[in-house]
């Protein structure tokens, strides 16, 4: 293929990108919808975990470009020593999914330590299974695992089938809903809970009581 035939196919495929995603927002205008509750209603006892918030600097909040947020550590009853914090962004504009921790560790200075990553299934009240991604990352002697998912509210398949498109996918909107958005991210030291069962209890008993907060009724699908 020459040059200029990869210059025309480029050109096509941007075109076809746009276009979908334009006639998407013309034709499908999609509510935002809102959360039921407030994140910081969640209990400060998870099953055997018990927390206590901590404060965010304003400058951290403001880049994380959130409506609402939670931050809080865990610490286990039956394990000692273990300590979970727990970061949660709402965004009713759904800019959040620009701070994903794949886009903002490595930013920091952090390098993903590739055979660390698990993915995890985990049950929700609804009988279905989510899907928890595990990282792992290390800054000199540092080591910190991260286990997180996230929710889009409010768009269905057609928006999903988009944002899948080779040029929309790696766009600012790629990074951005239609509708709402919410990540939640548990961070942990990387020398505890190597199996997961810790991180795996408590995404249970989270995404339990987190249940009465999300918006009802709503179209949603999960990305680890």
């Amino acid at each position: 293929m020459t040059r200029v035939h990869r210059g025309i196919l480029g050109a096509a495929l941007l075109l076809s990108g746009l276009a979908a995603q334009a006639g998407l927002e013309g034709i499908n205008r999609t509510e935002r919808p809102d959360l039921r509750g407030h994140l910081s209603g969640l209990p400060l006892e998870l099953g055997d975990w018990v927390g206590r918030d901590e404060a965010v600097p304003a400058d951290i909040v403001e880049r994380a470009q959130t409506t609402e947020y939670l931050n809080r550590v865990y610490e286990s009853r039956t394990r000692p020593g273990m300590r979970l914090t727990l970061w949660i962004n709402f965004s009713i504009k759904g800019t959040n999914l620009r701070h994903t921790p794949e886009i903002c560790l490595p930013s920091g200075g952090w390098t993903k330590i590739e055979s660390q990553t698990r993915v995890f299934e985990v049950p929700t009240p609804g009988g279905k299974e989510l899907r928890l991604t595990r990282l792992g990352y290390s800054q000199g002697e540092l080591v910190k695992q991260v286990g997180f998912w996230y929710y889009i509210f409010g768009e269905g398949k057609l928006e999903n089938y988009v944002r899948q498109l080779p040029i929309t996918s790696r766009s600012s909107h790629g990074q951005t809903t239609q509708g709402s958005s919410m990540t939640v991210e548990i961070f942990h030291a990387g020398d505890q809970d190597g199996d997961g069962e810790a991180l795996k209890g408590f995404a249970g008993a989270l995404i339990a009581a987190l249940e009465p907060v999300l918006p009802e009724p709503r179209a949603e699908y999960y990305i680890p």
